[in-house]
């Protein structure tokens, strides 16, 4: 029992972070765990996976996030790392419109896991607005024609709205699996 006399609650949820190869899907995973940024990544190949614990009010939540990498060569293995996700991301360059664009291949691959998930859409490098290409418009209609349960903006580079994505999917990962009585700290 955790210190109100309430049952302590530990629950576990892995999440994928997918779409193509430097859009800023490990930027996001480092700033989200670490609340850092490194200029220079090395392409992920295959899965890399992470931990992040977060304190609910009567307990934790323990998030498996498993950033796939985002050359076309991994795309196969999409179906079979996903597998068992309770919710996923999948992130643009809002500085490149191919990376929007190519979201249905992604989906595709994604599709061929069995559950139906929440997922995310979420365009990085806000910071670079200068040299935007993809509008909120545009990612606003992709968001609704693929039934994804949000559209965040961000930048891994500053961390604008970096909690926002995980706090988001999470809340909706918990609405969905009937835990509404838990509220992030």
């Amino acid at each position: 029992m955790g210190e109100s006399g309430q049952e302590t609650v530990e629950l576990a949820y892995k999440v994928c972070v997918f779409g193509d190869s430097a859009v800023g899907k490990t930027s996001l995973v480092d700033r989200y765990l670490t609340n850092e940024f490194h200029e220079n990544i090395q392409a992920t190949l295959g899965a890399t996976i992470h931990i992040k614990f977060i304190e609910v009010v009567n307990g934790k939540i323990t998030l498996q996030i498993w950033d796939f990498g985002g050359h076309k060569n991994f795309m196969f293995l999409i179906p079979s790392y996903a597998r068992g996700s309770s919710g996923a991301v999948f992130m643009f360059d809002l500085t490149k419109h191919k990376s929007l664009e190519n979201l249905n291949d992604w989906l595709l691959e994604f599709s061929k896991v069995t559950r139906i998930i929440p997922l995310i859409l979420v365009g990085n490098k806000l910071d670079l607005e200068q040299e935007r290409i993809c509008t909120k418009e545009e990612a606003l209609n992709t968001m609704k024609s693929h039934n994804f349960v949000n559209y965040i903006e961000c930048s891994a580079k500053t961390g604008d709205n970096i909690q926002m994505v995980f706090e988001s999917l999470t809340l909706e990962i918990l609405k969905r699996t009937g835990r509404t009585e838990i509220f992030i700290r």
